[in-house]
């Protein structure tokens, strides 16, 4: 890359339009939701250790339990952005997948933490292991529209950088916040 390459990239970035100024009160309002996108999987990361070890399950049992959502999640996700982008209804491409996906990964997230040691090991790997599915679907559903939805926020490169840094910034929090019992 040349000295004349990049001064013409970085011309390209500062000439964007400045017309869509996003007010604080809405990168905050939209940062609420990032925090609601990081609450679950921090608790979850950090609960889920203390949950597989008080009921006894293998290190496999328990590499398994990490592993598949997640893994399913990485595969969904795309396909989520592919549905969302192409979907009009009077709502907008957006929001009903953040309400249904919102709606979908709490009811799942309250339900997978329904175990009891009676019920067997077997059982409660199987049963926390398809709740968690469901609940990282959900999450899919709900974040990756919600994402989507900040980058169309502003037609400005550097006031969507500046709603995600907000949005980030409150977002972490919610690993700051889980390990203290939420």
């Amino acid at each position: 890359m040349t000295t004349s390459t990049l001064t013409q990239s970085s011309d390209l970035i500062s000439d964007t339009p400045r017309t869509s100024k996003i007010p604080m009160s809405q990168k905050v309002a939209f940062g609420i939701g990032m925090l609601a996108n990081q609450m679950f999987p921090a608790a979850l990361g950090i609960f889920m250790v203390i949950l597989v070890e008080s009921l006894g399950m293998s290190p496999l049992m328990w590499g398994l339990i990490f592993f598949l959502p997640k893994l399913v999640d990485a595969l969904t996700d795309p396909l989520m952005g592919y549905i969302s982008d192409r979907t009009e209804s009077r709502w907008g491409k957006r929001r009903p997948f953040v309400f249904i996906g919102a709606v979908i990964a709490g009811l799942s997230y309250i339900a997978m933490w329904q175990l009891y040691e009676d019920n067997g090991i077997a059982y409660n790997f199987w049963y926390f292991l398809g709740w968690s599915v469901i609940f990282f679907l959900g999450m899919t559903i709900f974040s990756v529209p919600y994402v989507a939805m900040g980058y169309e926020m502003s037609d400005d490169y550097h006031e969507r950088t500046r709603l995600m840094a907000v949005a980030q910034w409150i977002g972490q929090w919610a690993w700051v916040i889980a390990p203290w019992g939420w």
